[in-house]
């Protein structure tokens, strides 16, 4: 879609990312709490380096929000911290596409953006549990099904 842009969340939109959890969370059939919006935006930018988060828009509208978290591995005998590749991984935590604009690739866009944000970063991989719906989606952008996960190796 045209105008749908996808950008990486920065401190600014703490409370925007706030907004599209809780609205994950309803859609997916959970209630809103007094004081999340607050919680929720306190902790994430807390945890911003290591919990990134995209959010698509589309025209003058919050469409999506992808929330991640880096998993970076231990020290392992013969795999030294200077080298090219982290061997850490990026798992989707919440993949988001609001009702009304579902359908239209916003989801696969936030998936490459985060594909893309963890190469850049020398991950090894990207992974996350999926519904049965959202299979062809994952396949399109790359991943593999492996048992009740959906992977990309990069």
């Amino acid at each position: 879609m045209a105008d749908t842009r996808i950008n990486e969340a920065g401190p600014r939109e703490a409370l925007i990312v706030a907004a599209l959890t809780l609205q994950c969370a309803i859609d997916r059939g959970s209630m809103g709490e007094p004081g999340f919006f607050d919680r929720h935006a306190k902790a994430w930018i807390e945890r911003r380096s290591s919990h990134p988060a995209w959010i698509a828009e589309s025209g003058d509208q919050h469409a999506g929000l992808l929330q991640a978290a880096v998993l970076s591995d231990l020290p392992w005998p013969g795999r030294h911290e200077e080298s090219h590749r982290q061997h850490g991984e990026l798992v989707v935590q919440t993949l988001f596409v609001g009702r009304q604009h579902r359908g239209l690739g916003i989801g696969e866009q936030l998936l490459r953006a985060a594909v893309q944000w963890a190469r850049d970063r020398g991950l090894a991989a990207v992974s996350l549990s999926a519904r049965t719906h959202t299979r062809p989606m994952l396949e399109r952008a790359g991943f593999i099904a492996v048992d009740d996960w959906f992977r990309i190796e990069l």
